[in-house]
Protein backbone atom coordinates (compact mmCIF):
# COMPACT_ATOMS: atom_id res chain seq x y z
CA UNK A 1 0.00 0.00 0.00
CA UNK A 2 1.42 3.62 -1.06
CA UNK A 3 1.62 6.20 1.57
CA UNK A 4 2.34 10.26 1.90
CA UNK A 5 5.78 11.33 0.97
CA UNK A 6 7.87 13.54 0.72
CA UNK A 7 9.49 15.05 -2.55
CA UNK A 8 11.82 17.17 -3.44
CA UNK A 9 12.03 19.75 -6.19
CA UNK A 10 14.60 21.53 -7.80
CA UNK A 11 13.29 24.61 -8.80
CA UNK A 12 14.34 28.33 -9.71
CA UNK A 13 13.93 30.59 -6.70
CA UNK A 14 11.38 33.33 -6.54
CA UNK A 15 13.67 36.76 -6.08
CA UNK A 16 16.85 35.50 -8.12
CA UNK A 17 18.34 38.28 -10.59
CA UNK A 18 16.85 38.25 -13.83
CA UNK A 19 18.98 36.02 -16.34
CA UNK A 20 20.89 34.76 -13.56
CA UNK A 21 18.39 31.84 -12.73
CA UNK A 22 19.19 30.46 -9.41
CA UNK A 23 17.97 26.81 -8.45
CA UNK A 24 16.80 25.77 -4.86
CA UNK A 25 15.34 22.96 -3.11
CA UNK A 26 12.08 23.04 -2.06
CA UNK A 27 9.90 19.94 -0.26
CA UNK A 28 5.78 19.21 -0.95
CA UNK A 29 4.45 16.84 1.29
CA UNK A 30 2.25 14.49 -1.31
CA UNK A 31 -0.65 12.07 -0.34
CA UNK A 32 -0.56 8.37 -2.18
CA UNK A 33 -2.43 9.66 -5.07
CA UNK A 34 -0.29 12.12 -5.74
CA UNK A 35 -2.08 15.34 -4.83
CA UNK A 36 0.18 18.07 -3.24
CA UNK A 37 -0.93 18.39 0.78
CA UNK A 38 1.80 21.08 1.89
CA UNK A 39 5.27 22.67 0.92
CA UNK A 40 8.02 23.79 2.51
CA UNK A 41 8.27 27.56 3.26
CA UNK A 42 11.90 28.07 2.49
CA UNK A 43 14.45 27.35 -0.19
CA UNK A 44 17.48 25.72 0.33
CA UNK A 45 21.02 25.16 -1.52
CA UNK A 46 21.14 21.48 -1.50
CA UNK A 47 18.59 18.78 -1.37
CA UNK A 48 20.77 17.18 1.93
CA UNK A 49 19.84 20.68 4.10
CA UNK A 50 16.25 20.14 2.43
CA UNK A 51 16.27 16.40 3.76
CA UNK A 52 17.07 17.65 7.00
CA UNK A 53 14.91 20.84 7.26
CA UNK A 54 11.94 17.36 6.65
CA UNK A 55 13.44 15.74 9.20
CA UNK A 56 13.61 18.19 11.98
CA UNK A 57 9.78 18.96 11.40
CA UNK A 58 8.65 15.16 11.84
CA UNK A 59 10.88 14.97 14.88
CA UNK A 60 9.11 18.14 16.40
CA UNK A 61 5.76 17.71 15.64
CA UNK A 62 4.66 18.32 19.33
CA UNK A 63 6.15 22.07 18.72
CA UNK A 64 4.32 22.99 15.54
CA UNK A 65 1.52 25.52 15.54
CA UNK A 66 -0.72 25.44 12.56
CA UNK A 67 -2.05 28.98 12.11
CA UNK A 68 -5.11 29.45 9.84
CA UNK A 69 -6.27 32.87 7.72
CA UNK A 70 -7.04 34.77 4.90
CA UNK A 71 -5.29 36.08 2.04
CA UNK A 72 -6.06 40.21 2.29
CA UNK A 73 -5.84 40.38 -1.47
CA UNK A 74 -8.44 37.40 -2.31
CA UNK A 75 -10.43 36.96 0.64
CA UNK A 76 -9.42 32.90 0.82
CA UNK A 77 -8.46 30.49 3.36
CA UNK A 78 -4.94 29.33 3.60
CA UNK A 79 -2.85 27.92 6.27
CA UNK A 80 0.54 27.66 7.45
CA UNK A 81 2.95 25.79 9.98
CA UNK A 82 5.32 27.34 12.67
CA UNK A 83 7.96 26.14 14.50
CA UNK A 84 9.60 28.47 17.07
CA UNK A 85 7.43 31.24 15.39
CA UNK A 86 8.97 30.66 11.94
CA UNK A 87 7.12 29.65 9.30
CA UNK A 88 8.26 26.01 7.93
CA UNK A 89 5.17 24.45 5.79
CA UNK A 90 2.32 26.13 3.38
CA UNK A 91 -0.81 25.09 2.14
CA UNK A 92 -0.19 24.19 -1.53
CA UNK A 93 -3.12 26.45 -2.84
CA UNK A 94 -5.77 28.60 -1.54
CA UNK A 95 -9.29 27.55 -0.18
CA UNK A 96 -12.87 29.60 -0.68
CA UNK A 97 -14.16 27.95 2.67
CA UNK A 98 -12.58 27.82 6.04
CA UNK A 99 -13.93 24.00 6.41
CA UNK A 100 -12.04 23.27 3.23
CA UNK A 101 -8.47 25.04 4.51
CA UNK A 102 -9.27 22.77 8.06
CA UNK A 103 -10.22 19.59 5.87
CA UNK A 104 -6.88 19.90 4.36
CA UNK A 105 -4.61 21.06 6.64
CA UNK A 106 -5.82 18.20 8.82
CA UNK A 107 -4.87 15.66 6.22
CA UNK A 108 -1.52 17.57 6.31
CA UNK A 109 -1.16 17.38 10.04
CA UNK A 110 -2.40 13.41 9.47
CA UNK A 111 0.52 12.48 6.86
CA UNK A 112 3.82 14.34 8.39
CA UNK A 113 4.66 12.20 11.12
CA UNK A 114 4.55 8.99 9.22
CA UNK A 115 5.03 10.45 5.42
CA UNK A 116 8.49 8.65 3.49
CA UNK A 117 11.23 10.79 2.78
CA UNK A 118 12.06 9.96 -1.35
CA UNK A 119 15.72 10.34 -2.04
CA UNK A 120 17.13 12.97 -4.77
CA UNK A 121 15.45 15.30 -6.45
CA UNK A 122 13.47 16.09 -9.11
CA UNK A 123 13.54 19.27 -11.67
CA UNK A 124 10.68 21.85 -11.84
CA UNK A 125 11.42 24.55 -14.68
CA UNK A 126 8.85 27.40 -14.96
CA UNK A 127 7.76 28.29 -18.27
CA UNK A 128 10.31 27.00 -21.35
CA UNK A 129 14.01 27.38 -21.25
CA UNK A 130 15.54 28.01 -24.77
CA UNK A 131 17.41 24.97 -26.14
CA UNK A 132 20.17 26.54 -26.22
CA UNK A 133 19.40 27.48 -22.38
CA UNK A 134 22.39 25.56 -20.15
CA UNK A 135 20.80 24.33 -16.94
CA UNK A 136 22.43 25.70 -13.78
CA UNK A 137 23.29 22.57 -11.74
CA UNK A 138 22.62 22.86 -7.86
CA UNK A 139 25.50 24.07 -5.49
CA UNK A 140 26.64 21.14 -3.57
CA UNK A 141 26.59 21.73 0.57
CA UNK A 142 24.29 22.36 3.05
CA UNK A 143 23.05 25.93 3.88
CA UNK A 144 22.69 26.80 7.90
CA UNK A 145 20.58 29.78 7.00
CA UNK A 146 17.33 29.39 4.25
CA UNK A 147 18.18 31.21 0.77
CA UNK A 148 14.75 33.03 0.96
CA UNK A 149 13.33 34.05 4.12
CA UNK A 150 10.29 32.29 5.40
CA UNK A 151 7.26 33.09 3.49
CA UNK A 152 4.95 35.80 5.66
CA UNK A 153 1.56 35.71 5.01
CA UNK A 154 -0.32 38.45 5.47
CA UNK A 155 -3.36 37.59 7.72
CA UNK A 156 -6.79 39.28 7.78
CA UNK A 157 -8.92 38.16 10.61
CA UNK A 158 -12.27 36.89 9.29
CA UNK A 159 -15.35 38.86 10.65
CA UNK A 160 -13.20 40.42 12.94
CA UNK A 161 -11.59 37.63 14.60
CA UNK A 162 -8.03 36.68 15.14
CA UNK A 163 -6.26 34.47 13.04
CA UNK A 164 -6.84 30.83 14.28
CA UNK A 165 -4.32 28.73 16.12
CA UNK A 166 -4.70 25.27 16.47
CA UNK A 167 -3.36 23.04 18.89
CA UNK A 168 -1.14 20.54 17.39
CA UNK A 169 -1.97 17.78 19.57
CA UNK A 170 -5.38 16.93 17.87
Amino acid sequence: MQRSRFVFLAAPMPGAPQGQPTDGVLWMLVSPNNRPLGRGAVYHAAYAGCRESVLALQASMDRIVPVEGTVPASGQWTWRIELDEVAVALSSRSYLRARECRYNLDRFLEALPHAEVVPGTRAVRRGRRAASEPITPLSGGTLAAPLVPPTRLAYRPASGIEPRRRDASR
